[in-house]
């Protein structure tokens, strides 16, 4: 084979549910695969080396040079060039890291006709830690809800994905398709961008969640979110939405940002939106509504009218995972 092609969905993350581990377990998440923004990765046999090439390929360049000699050198594989063509913008809270990693290993393996599994490529790129929305996006895309992690046997730890190497991803509960018809308005105002050393810092230094946090966000989601997605109840699925925002986890993610990411939720639910979040650390934001369209344009003025700006755009779901072609 002498090109393969991936195209990935992004994610957003509603929530990660136990950072307390008290029944024994960690982690636990919930979230829904998006068609876009998504990477496209055009992958093509070299004799030997690497090349990166694309003008979006930049701020990837390091990750895509690492998963690639990994590949490379694991593998006893020929040359690679990498072509990236669309992205996922790093740090948005979209989940750019699983994808790429994801999308470059499985189309280097399609590229070389080598046999990767889903149980082993996640840990041998690093990813799925902490989250398993990522990765479980990537495979099959939907509505997901997975398990979290034994602890502390299988994760002895309150860190991140970026720093849970060598910990298998957790399993799904849950993977439903999403409502085609529930358009989600995607908003990145100008917030911050919280990963590395303070994204580590914040879970070390605030975990322990408190039980009665994490018992309360467990009640929003099996009782509230997960029956209205089933009904596709959109009034009560936005509901969960707003009332995942103050509690748990997701909580200190929220006063993590900078105010003018509250002060755009606080437009949003003005303007009509029946539940705003915040996914993972943001700055994006999501919100249902039982009209998008003229959600989007109203959003369209208001970042305007803000410093730094900010953009916003319509998506819907991915409910079939990355597409690899070649």
């Amino acid at each position: 084979m002498s090109e393969v092609i991936v195209r990935t969905p992004s994610r957003l993350h509603f929530a990660l549910m136990d950072l307390n581990g008290s029944l024994g377990r960690i982690d636990g998440s919930v979230g829904v695969a998006l068609e876009r923004p998504g990477f496209r990765i055009r992958l093509r046999k070299l004799v030997h080396g690497l090349s990166i090439e694309g003008d979006k390929a930049p701020p990837f360049a390091d990750r895509i040079a690492h998963i690639a000699n990994m590949m490379m050198e694991r593998f006893d594989l020929g040359g690679v060039e990498v072509i990236v063509e669309e992205i996922i913008p790093p740090h948005w809270g979209l989940g750019s890291g699983t994808q790429i990693s994801l999308a470059l290993a499985h189309g280097i393996a399609r590229l070389y006709g080598v046999n990767l599994s889903r149980k082993e490529t996640p840990v041998l790129v690093g990813r799925g830690g902490t989250s398993g929305i990522g990765v479980a996006a990537f495979y099959e895309g939907g509505f997901i809800l997975d398990g979290g992690h034994r602890f502390p046997d299988q994760k002895s730890s309150y860190l991140p994905s970026s720093a849970s190497k060598g910990t298998s991803p957790p399993p799904v509960i849950l993977r439903r398709d999403f409502p085609d018809e529930w358009k989600l308005l995607i908003v990145i105002p100008p917030g911050r961008h919280v990963s590395g050393d303070e994204e580590v810092k914040l879970f070390t230094s605030l975990c322990p969640v408190p039980l009665c946090e994490v018992e309360k966000l467990s009640h929003i989601i099996l009782m509230e979110m997960l029956p209205a997605l089933i009904e596709r109840d959109l009034d009560r699925f936005g509901d969960s939405i707003d009332r995942i925002q103050e509690v748990g986890w997701k909580r200190i993610e929220v006063e993590a940002q900078e105010e003018v990411v509250r002060e755009t939720m606080r437009f949003l639910k003005r303007e009509g939106a029946l539940g705003v979040g915040l996914s993972s650390w943001g700055p994006t934001l999501y919100a249902v509504s039982r009209d998008p369209e003229s959600l989007f344009e109203k959003t369209k003025r208001f970042l305007n009218s803000l410093s730094g700006n900010g953009i916003c755009f319509l998506a819907g779901p991915n409910n079939s995972g990355a597409l690899i072609s070649g």
